[in-house]
């Protein structure tokens, strides 16, 4: 069978604003896998943002500062879904340290947290993680399973226990990747006394990572391994990491 994909992104990147708008098919046949352009008329989306909204962030100082507003139409056999973007990601700087956000609701919280940053130290042997520090690990956690929402890139809903496939672009094969990761834990209760990691540090990735902590007044950055988890809140929050990632507050 054949997929196809028409689609328009409105990206403001750094001060410009482009408007991206394409069709294109693709093919998979065994182990032959082709994709091709294709013009199709009467496509129309609804799309009118120009950017606005983004003055209370532009007031901090950005190193890269991407937002992404999209719409797309898919075909796959008799299925047909439509599917919205909205995407946030911006790369903060202070002196040699660069924080990484994915969500525009973070954003103020960690730039606050940012420009107060002292010099590093050693983490402390317990600690909470904010749910945007737990989403972008749960893909290295054996813990992490699929939830149950949306379709996935062959047009197939999403169940607790389906098999399902991660299509990024027409022009590449889906590959098979849980979606809407999530995490669940006997214990719930967190305790709110705890320091708290609110936000990634670049290099990110895997379960040794750096990140941002805030213990009381003082903020400073640290290295931490997320080995044994103690607690998971109940609240999630999704991020754009994969094919979908739940954060929550998460106790270590």
């Amino acid at each position: 069978m054949i997929y196809r994909k028409r689609g328009h992104v409105v990206r403001w990147e750094n001060g410009t604003l482009l408007r991206v708008t394409e069709s294109g098919a693709a093919r998979e046949e065994g182990a032959l896998f082709e994709c091709w352009p294709e013009r199709r008329a009467g496509f129309s989306p609804p799309l009118p943002w120009e950017g606005d909204g983004l003055k209370p962030v532009l007031r901090f100082h950005t190193e890269r500062l991407i937002v992404t507003r999209g719409y797309a139409e898919h075909e796959y056999g008799d299925n047909r879904w439509t599917e919205e973007t909205h995407r946030f990601h911006a790369s903060l700087v202070h002196h040699h340290l660069r924080a990484l956000v994915d969500r525009e609701e973070d954003f103020e919280p960690i730039a606050s947290a940012l420009q107060r940053a002292e010099s590093e130290r050693e983490a402390p042997n317990h600690l909470r993680l904010a749910p945007n520090v737990t989403a972008a690990v749960l893909p290295f956690l054996k813990q992490a399973r699929q939830t149950a929402g949306g379709v996935d890139g062959y047009g197939n809903p999403v169940t607790e226990t389906s098999a399902s496939f991660y299509r990024p672009s027409y022009r590449l094969r889906p590959v098979h990747m849980p979606f809407n990761l999530g995490i669940e834990h006997g214990v719930t209760a967190i305790d709110e006394d705890l320091p708290r990691a609110v936000a990634l540090l670049a290099p990110a990735g895997g379960l040794t990572l750096r990140v941002l902590i805030e213990d009381r007044q003082a903020v400073y950055p640290a290295t931490i391994s997320v080995t044994k988890i103690e607690a998971v809140a109940r609240e999630r929050v999704w991020y754009p990491y994969g094919a979908g990632s739940f954060g929550a507050e998460m106790m270590l």
